[in-house]
This record gives structure tokens, C-alpha cells and sequence, in this order.
């Protein structure tokens, strides 16, 4: 008999992931992105709700692995058939988001929803991250005033890249 693979958005990894011991923490996150999903729906958005399973910050901090490429933000992992929905929605023109950000010791969540006021169209997408694995990223973030958010499938072929400005909104609270 076959086992169930994860779910879209679960967590695990043992006890080097970001969430080992908050999941409870997670699952308020992903609440919140459903309570601030429904909210748009109510305003007549079109609402894409992605479900990460990793989270990484590019670049990663010093004495990390290098990277080949100058990204600089954070690389989100989704299902394939999420990375779908957002690849078709991709056309239209996301010039704003909101976030939502909160900080349980050195783990950062935030909800990101990234609009498209002219296609009706928000993004949610819930991120968490180590604040000691993203300052390289926060640094050079700060200094080109923006932070992209890389969403890609498992085969790492396709990006969808949301540029945010004002990066201090998705960083540490430390970092901001």
C-alpha cells in the first residue's frame, strides 16, 4: 500500500527545520492566511492561497553555500499544481503587498499578500525563515531596497519572481 505524501504546506525535517517545536506557531500562520484570504474574497479579489513546504533565504548567510546567481530574497518551494495557478496569474502587473509579520525567538512568519489592484488578483503567501540564516539576505536586501520572492515548483525549471520594496517589512525584526 502506497503512503500519502505530505500535504501542500506541511512541515518537517527533524530537528534542523526552521519549525521544529512551532508548528502550533505554523498552523496560526496558515490560519491567518485563510482569515486575510476570505477578507480579499469578501472585497471581490480573486485570491491565489500558496502552501510553501521549504522556505530559504538567497543569499544565504556567510560561510553558507555559495550561490552561482546575485538573488536576493527568499526562495519558496510550492506544490506544482500552486506554481500552476501563480505561473497563469503571472501576467498581471503586482505592484503592492501587505505583510503581516510576527517573531517567536530567532523564526520570523510573515503573511505576504501581493496585490494586483487593476486584475483584482492577491497572492498570499506565508513564509518562515531563521533570522541567523538571512543576514546576508536582510543586508544586501536593505541596500537595493527590495526583497524578491522567488515561487517555484519542485523541478526548479520556473520562477515566479514578486519584487517587494520596502524589504524592512518582510525582515527580522531585529534586522528592521
Amino acid at each position: 500500500m502506497d503512503e500519502p505524501g505530505p500535504e501542500p504546506g506541511a512541515v518537517g525535517g527533524g530537528e534542523d527545520h526552521p519549525l521544529a517545536g512551532l508548528v502550533d506557531r505554523w498552523e496560526a500562520v496558515m490560519d491567518d492566511m485563510e482569515a486575510t484570504a476570505a477578507e480579499y474574497r469578501e472585497a471581490g479579489w480573486t485570491v491565489v492561497e500558496l502552501h510553501p513546504g521549504d522556505v530559504t533565504p538567497l543569499p544565504p548567510a556567510r560561510g553558507g553555500e555559495a550561490l552561482d546567481d546575485d538573488r536576493v530574497g527568499l526562495d519558496v518551494l510550492v506544490p506544482d499544481n500552486e506554481f500552476e495557478t501563480i505561473e497563469a496569474e503571472a501576467e498581471a502587473t503586482f505592484g503592492g503587498y501587505e505583510a503581516y509579520r510576527a517573531q517567536v525567538g530567532s523564526i520570523v512568519f510573515v503573511v505576504v499578500a501581493i496585490e494586483s489592484t487593476d486584475a483584482g488578483v492577491a497572492v498570499l503567501v506565508p513564509l518562515y525563515y531563521r533570522a541567523d540564516d538571512a543576514t546576508e539576505m536582510a543586508d544586501r536586501a536593505r541596500d537595493r531596497g527590495r526583497l524578491d520572492i522567488f515561487v517555484r515548483p519542485l523541478s526548479d525549471d520556473r520562477r515566479v519572481v514578486f519584487s517587494q520594496a520596502e524589504p524592512e517589512r518582510l525582515l527580522p525584526e531585529t534586522e528592521a
